[in-house]
């Protein structure tokens, strides 16, 4: 077997900025008709497709850098090569010559016998490819590969911007030993009063995503960033510290699908704990990728509710309000940023006059009409369709939220019996929909001398305000008991859904009847798996 290192050329991620995307935050809403300034784009790849494919890489333009024998009991140990062998490893057209298409273990023992007739008939022997961006990424895979045999100086020798190399690969291949020295030795030099070299901060940050292993990094190298020292400072000063946008594409690498962040606990809590300056230039980015520009304003909101000091809050506050597009906000969001009696408290409270005054043009586009009659409006229609289009994408989309239990529903139960009221289970908060994250609770309750289930959703406790009455429809499901539920007119973060979902009889005894639950083919014991997933929010 012979194992190849070649180059697909260097990948673009990412397409430019939506056209007409606006500069500025609320000020904008009546200069311009913006399109919609963010939305999801997905990176594609001819090498990550000739990888899954296991094509010839001549066919998609590949350049080959090298080759050199390999042996298949060292590559058995990767998934990544045991994917390409089973494709290139073809049946002979000897019926006799059966030691190519045993078994990868048979192979092994038989490698011998096969390379001495491969080499004996002139046949060809097969090849697997590992594909790399570029030749400057060859040391790094060259080291891995050697690593993989048990080369124990295979990574020491390397510069920082080709360990950033050699982890991206050894993660992709999972070469567990390389993946460990590359790393080891990064966080060495990331703690280090030097940090990492320009050359290492370049290679980072032209990684259109980071493998979970490098997010430990993050931390260093924001605390060691000259743009991120200042947290008074304001964007444009920010921005000029940045040299070269280095440390924005690294926070776009790490959280550049922002919506997916709200699903990831450990990305929320370094998104959270980044500091000011860094978080002005996440969100003030047109790179981000979310549905909507509701994403953006409950991130903001959640930031400044995670400063541990009143000043801090303010400081966020002032810095992250000015960077939400409030044109692009959908209906509900706008509502509930710019109607609460307590404004002044919310992250757009310094804007309630203008989002009011934004309002009933949102209601105009929404509602169909190019007719305008504010004067300061006349000739807008195109603003007005390009909001409406805006909003109706964010309805579009959902946010999901998955809770498991292990044994809390019987406990829960049973509790709810001997005491005699209701019994809550919440969920975690779910990814947002209209700026709000949503939830589950179940609820255990006493009905006719027993303990009935019920399932609901609604938002987070407090982040629809006071006042505003709204309704949504999601799908709630329940060890594959799927519904659709529509709430009623809601006020005040109430939830919505059915008081006894399992439809099971009252359970009496102790609150708990294990046979019946186990009966409608749910468990009785172990995990069961509940899934929100909030499909659209409107005002009333």
């Amino acid at each position: 077997m012979a194992a190849t290192v070649h180059s697909s050329g260097v990948r673009n991620y990412r397409s430019n900025p939506a056209v007409g995307a606006p500069s500025g935050g609320l000020e904008d809403h009546q200069e311009a008709a913006p399109a919609a300034k963010r939305s999801r784009r997905a990176g594609s790849s001819a090498a990550a497709a000739a990888a899954a494919g296991g094509g010839d890489a001549a066919a998609v333009g590949f350049l080959e850098l090298d080759e050199f024998p390999a042996h298949n009991f060292v590559l058995d140990d990767s998934e990544f090569f045991k994917r390409q062998q089973a494709e290139c490893w073809q049946p002979p057209s000897n019926p006799n010559a059966t030691a190519r298409t045993g078994s990868s273990s048979s192979r092994s023992r038989n490698s011998k016998r096969s390379s001495s007739r491969a080499h004996d008939t002139g046949a060809e022997r097969p090849k697997v490819y590992l594909t790399i961006e570029s030749a400057e990424q060859q040391p790094a895979a060259v080291a891995v590969i050697a690593a993989l045999y048990g080369k124990p100086d295979a990574i020491s020798s390397l510069e920082q911007h080709q360990l950033v190399h050699t982890l991206v690969i050894a993660d992709m291949i999972h070469a567990d030993a390389a993946e460990q020295q590359a790393l080891q030795a990064l966080q060495a030099a990331a703690k280090s009063e030097q940090s990492l070299t320009a050359a290492a901060l370049e290679a980072l940050a032209a990684l259109p995503e980071w493998p979970a292993c490098l997010l430990q990094l993050l931390p260093h190298i924001v605390k060691h960033a000259p743009c991120c020292r200042d947290s008074a400072a304001a964007l444009e000063a920010v921005a000029a510290a940045d040299d070269g946008g280095r440390m924005q594409r690294m926070l776009l690498a790490v959280f550049g699908d922002l919506q997916g962040v709200w699903s990831d606990a450990q990305l929320q809590e370094l998104l959270l704990g980044l500091p000011l300056p860094a978080m002005q230039l996440l969100l003030s980015s047109d790179e981000l990728r979310l549905p909507s520009e509701d994403t953006v304003l409950y991130t903001a909101k959640q930031y400044m509710q995670a400063q541990k000091t009143a000043a801090k809050a303010a400081a966020a506050k002032a810095a992250l309000a000015q960077l939400v597009r409030a044109p692009q906000l959908s209906l509900f969001a706008l509502h509930c940023a710019a109607l609460p009696a307590d404004s002044d408290q919310q992250l757009l409270g310094c804007y309630a006059q203008k989002l009011r005054e934004l309002l009933p043009l949102k209601i105009i586009a929404l509602a169909g009409g190019a007719g305008c009659n504010f004067r300061e409006h006349r000739g807008c229609s195109q603003q007005l369709a390009a909001w409406a289009a805006t909003d109706q994408a964010a309805g579009k989309w959902s946010a999901a939220a998955v809770a498991a239990a292990s044994g809390a529903a019987a406990q829960a139960c049973r509790f709810s019996f001997a005491q005699q009221e209701a019994v809550c289970i919440n969920s975690p908060s779910s990814a947002p929909l209209g700026g709000v994250g949503w939830k589950m609770k179940v609820w255990c309750e006493q009905q006719d001398g027993g303990t009935v289930v019920g399932l609901f959703a609604g938002p987070v406790k407090l982040e629809v305000p006071a006042g505003i009455p709204y309704k949504f429809e999601c799908d709630v499901e329940w060890q594959g008991r799927k519904r659709t539920l529509r709430s009623a007119c809601m006020f005040t973060g109430r939830v919505w859904g059915n008081s006894n979902y399992v439809e099971l009889q009252p359970m009496a005894g102790d609150g708990w009847d294990a046979a019946a639950w186990a009966a409608e083919g749910l468990p009785a014991s172990g995990e069961m798996l509940l899934e929100l997933r909030m499909h659209s929010v409107m005002c009333l």
